[in-house]
């Protein structure tokens, strides 16, 4: 069953990390095309747009995963709500459009009007896919799932570098990009196109069928998870919505750059989130269960911390390769804390399952808006009164750590999972014991980082030496 999860984890993280490698690839490119005034108009759009999608998706994916459980009941499921966001992308689209310079004029775009179309068209695609690509995660389909989404990838990559170095600027000027800025932008929006284009087969299987009471069920449903989802990109993008308003545009752009070297973690925690959330359902009914949450949640922590570990310790060459111009570098010490962040975040998500697989996805949202509201405030006060873009770092991990424990605290009040939580913690204290080292004395040296990184490691693999031999036997009969 692990091995299969495991298996089945990797294929759908290639394809769902693919879109985010990617762009952590074109990150270099980008800083040093883009000046760093410029960047953070890039980083503030894609900010914006995220709280939309969250918007427009409604939840629907997760309820889809929900109710395509139910016996007999995936195909008026998927037809149901394939439809309803087909409908709520229309409307969100044609507003958009109605409305383009008013909507342009308010979120300061009032030069590139231009910007507000394609992200509404973007915004359009994506939700039209949201039920085909899940479609393929539930009928097990990782394979094909992956494809389409590195195909995507690998053309977006293509299509940016071209506009950069090998179309030539008359051209372009001439499909509406004046400014090296717009590249990116336009380049997903075509790649967005193709996805629509790859998964035609899949969309043609749906039906002009709409279940009401299903409809209805499924709202109920999904709405707290919408909600919640909101919470969470507010919680990931809040900090980069704001800094315009408060810092100057170059350290807004360098605060931009070197988040997206924390992806790198992002990465590592979306990857096991699309192969666990279809696996966490398909597991509730049996007796079992909270065994393997406890399990599958301990694995996760401990691997996700070797990785954290990892990535913080080789900040200093990473830094070199993918954040090349240094004028990014001033905001290099916000790396390991949104690192953390991200780590607290993947356990948050584990602890969150007692509350989906009870129908209990209120709790969620409050749980959400709890930590959003308090990465607002935490925000708040680091850049309106001290200006500050490690304040804005602090404030997302405060959030999830504090989100991550009241899940926690309740899911063993009303789903109780037996998590191993002494040892979980000791290592996550030893992780931020390490980071703290590297960044205060040791300055990010490679050799002084890594001998913490080996210790770190070794610490775990001894620790658990009794497990991983019993699998390697388990492998051996």
């Amino acid at each position: 069953m692990y091995k299969k999860l495991l298996t089945q984890t990797l294929i759908y993280g290639i394809g769902a990390i693919a879109p985010r490698i990617i762009l952590f690839i074109l990150n270099p490119l980008l800083i040093h095309q883009i000046k760093t005034d410029e960047f953070a108009i890039f980083t503030n759009l894609y900010a914006v747009i995220s709280v939309f999608n969250v918007i427009l998706s409604f939840g629907f994916e997760t309820a889809y995963f929900r109710f395509s459980a139910e016996k007999d009941n995936e195909k008026k499921t998927f037809n149901t709500s394939f439809w309803f966001l087909f409908a709520m992308s229309s409307i969100f689209l044609i507003l958009c459009y109605i409305f383009n310079q008013p909507i342009a004029d308010y979120l300061g775009y009032s030069e590139t009007p231009q910007y507000i179309k394609w992200f509404a068209i973007i915004a359009f695609v994506d939700n039209l896919l949201v039920i085909p690509f899940a479609w393929l995660r539930f009928h097990n389909m990782p394979i094909k799932y992956s494809a389409v989404r590195v195909v995507q990838s690998i053309f977006q990559a293509l299509f940016t570098a071209a506009l950069f170095f090998w179309i030539p600027e008359t051209l372009s000027q001439k499909m509406g990009l004046s400014h090296k800025v717009d590249y990116p932008f336009f380049s997903n929006l075509i790649t967005s196109v193709l996805g629509l284009i790859l998964l035609t087969p899949i969309i043609l299987k749906v039906r002009f069928q709409f279940v009401t009471n299903l409809f209805l069920r499924m709202i109920k449903y999904s709405y707290p998870l919408m909600l919640a989802g909101i919470a969470f990109t507010i919680n990931e993008n809040f900090d980069k919505m704001v800094q315009l308003r408060f810092i100057s545009a170059e350290e807004a752009g360098a605060y931009g750059g070197c988040y997206k070297l924390a992806v790198l973690m992002t990465l590592f925690v979306t990857a096991y989130r699309m192969g666990i959330e279809p696996f966490f359902f398909k597991q509730m009914d049996k007796g079992d269960a909270t065994k393997t949450y406890a399990n599958v949640t301990e694995y996760f922590t401990f691997f996700a911390a070797v990785v954290a570990m990892g990535i913080i310790a080789n900040i200093s060459w990473l830094k070199i390769m993918l954040i090349p111009n240094h004028t990014y570098w001033s905001a290099i010490d916000i790396i390991p804390i949104i690192v953390i962040a991200n780590l607290c975040f993947g356990i948050y998500y584990n602890f969150s399952t007692w509350y989906k697989v009870t129908d209990r996805t209120g709790v969620g949202t409050l749980i959400s808006w709890i930590g959003a509201l308090i990465n607002i405030a935490l925000n708040f006060i680091a850049l309106k009164y001290y200006k500050s873009i490690i304040g804005s770092a602090w404030a997302t991990l405060i959030a999830y750590l504090i989100m991550m424990l009241i899940s926690y605290l309740l899911g063993q009040k009303y789903y109780p999972i037996p998590y191993r939580m002494k040892k979980m913690s000791f290592f996550l204290i030893l992780l931020c014991v390490f980071s703290f080292l590297i960044v205060r004395y040791f300055n990010y040296n490679f050799w002084y980082s890594n001998i913490l990184f080996v210790v770190f490691a070794g610490i775990l693999i001894y620790s658990e030496k009794d497990m991983l031999l019993s699998k390697l036997n388990r492998k051996k009969i």
